[in-house]
Parts: C-alpha cells; sequence; structure tokens
C-alpha cells in the first residue's frame, strides 16, 4: 500500500524519468544536433546571400584571380574597397575586413568552416564552404596554410 505522498502510477524500469528527457532535448538544442536546419534557420534571406557572394570573392582571393573577386565583390555593398582594389595585396586587406562580419554570421552553422591563417599580418580568419584549407589571403603561393577552427 501507498501513502498519500507517493506516486501511484507504474512506470516502466528502462524508461527515462521526465527530467531525464528535458535533460537530453535540452543538451540536443544547446549542440544544435536537434536538426540543423533549426541552426540555420536564423539567418535571413540577405544574410545568406551576403555569405553566397562573399564565398566567390573568397574563392576568387584563395586563385588569385582579382577580376572575379571584383566582379563577386559588386554583389556586396560593404565590399566597396575589393571592387576598386587596384592589386591582390589591397583586395585582401579589405577581404579581412568583410570577413568579420562573415565569421559572426557563419561561426557554428552547418556548411560553413570558419578558417585561421597566422601568416598573415596580424593574423586573418574568413568562412568557407567546403573542409579543406583554401586560403584566400596567400592565393596559390600558400593555398593550405590555415587551419579549420573547430
Amino acid at each position: 500500500m501507498t501513502g498519500p505522498l507517493e506516486s501511484r502510477s507504474i512506470r516502466h524500469p528502462a524508461a527515462p524519468s521526465t527530467m531525464s528527457r528535458f535533460r537530453l532535448l535540452c543538451a540536443f538544442l544547446v549542440s544544435g544536433l536537434l536538426h540543423p536546419a533549426l541552426v540555420a534557420a536564423d539567418l535571413t534571406e540577405s544574410e545568406r546571400v551576403f555569405l553566397a557572394h562573399y564565398e566567390k570573392v573568397r574563392a576568387a582571393l584563395a586563385t588569385d584571380d582579382l577580376a572575379a573577386a571584383r566582379q563577386s565583390a559588386a554583389a556586396i555593398a560593404e565590399a566597396q574597397p575589393i571592387t576598386e582594389a587596384e592589386d591582390l595585396t589591397s583586395a585582401r586587406k579589405a577581404f579581412k575586413r568583410l570577413s568579420v562580419r562573415a565569421v559572426a554570421l557563419a561561426r557554428g552553422r552547418p556548411g560553413y568552416f570558419v578558417a585561421h591563417c597566422s601568416m598573415f599580418p596580424g593574423g586573418a580568419d574568413w568562412v568557407q564552404t567546403t573542409e579543406e584549407v583554401s586560403n584566400p589571403y596567400w592565393g596559390r603561393s600558400m593555398p593550405h596554410c590555415g587551419k579549420i577552427e573547430r
């Protein structure tokens, strides 16, 4: 017989308690493992467009293609210094400033990888959509310089 404060419900011994289920749900939410679309869903359309054009600029700089970098940068309002760059060095310096926004938007989101190159003056971060380092700051001279941040 049970007392007035004891529960009369019968629970299977292997079934998780309500608190355990709550903790598990919180862990999934915090880690972003519940569903990748939920993590990326808070990017606005304009932020996704920005990152798509940013990736085109990054890829062009990684292959030392100043003309393609300028053309791709024309679609990004804040990238005017890249569109006006006289050479790859000035385009890369402007790209470093543009990367601050890209990193803030993409960090921790599925499909985006934040990389860092300590060899570029002052160190430099960037966002790319592949796991293999493709350095926009050194281009073809050091294409794999840097590492993906985890």
